[in-house]
């Protein structure tokens, strides 16, 4: 990201990235809301900082992560209750609408699980050592979270350990034998993960005074 702090904490407009996606849950969940961050253990200290500069952040309790994203969302989930719905969700996309957390929640209600994918815009092809084929992109979706889980199934998804081929808790939750359910996903549901990615989101809150 080229910056000096970590992206959950790089200010936009006034505010750090995880500050404006918390604000979206807050909108689109209200009372019910009941965040568990999941922080690195050097951070803390400048987490409470950001706090006393801006204003409590709407963050319930504190959990150190790991060294992967799968240990990471095991210790936020041994915090959690047995039952209920949980979100998975990256702090810095801050601009997943209020629909789509809705969505996903109530998706996951009825169905154990709801992760929200978009189509690709652009062609794809698969890799095999020098050579390449192309994909059929209309088959394809791109994910993104934050991902709903049915917490009793969700944990005993993480319950049977670790693997290298995961890459998200969809994974995890589909190589216990649940099934994925898939909805609808927000094209301004971007992560920011490099400068490029500021701009736009710089460009969204602009959009939006």
């Amino acid at each position: 990201m080229q910056q000096p702090v970590a992206k959950q904490f790089i200010e936009l407009k006034g505010l750090p990235l995880m500050w404006w996606t918390l604000r979206r849950f807050r909108e689109a969940l209200g009372e019910d809301l009941d965040v568990t961050l999941v922080l690195f253990p050097g951070l803390f200290a400048e987490f409470k900082s950001l706090e006393q500069k801006h204003g409590p952040a709407g963050v319930h309790r504190i959990v150190e992560g790991g060294q992967e994203r799968w240990h990471s969302v095991v210790n936020g989930l041994r915090v959690l209750p047995e039952t209920g719905i949980v979100a998975v969700h990256d702090a810095v996309r801050p601009f997943t609408s209020v629909a789509t957390i809705q969505r996903c929640f109530e998706a996951a209600g009825h169905h154990g699980s709801a992760v929200p994918t978009v189509p690709l815009k652009d062609s794809v092809r698969q890799m095999s050592g020098g050579t390449s084929v192309a994909l059929d992109r209309a088959s394809l979706r791109a994910v993104q979270t934050p991902q709903c889980f049915d917490l009793k199934r969700l944990k005993a998804a993480y319950a049977l350990g670790f693997h290298a081929e995961f890459t998200d808790d969809a994974s995890v939750y589909e190589f216990a034998g649940n099934a994925i359910h898939l909805v609808e996903g927000d094209l301004e549901n971007i992560k920011v993960t490099t400068p490029e990615d500021l701009l736009i989101a710089s460009a969204f809150l602009t959009r939006n005074e």
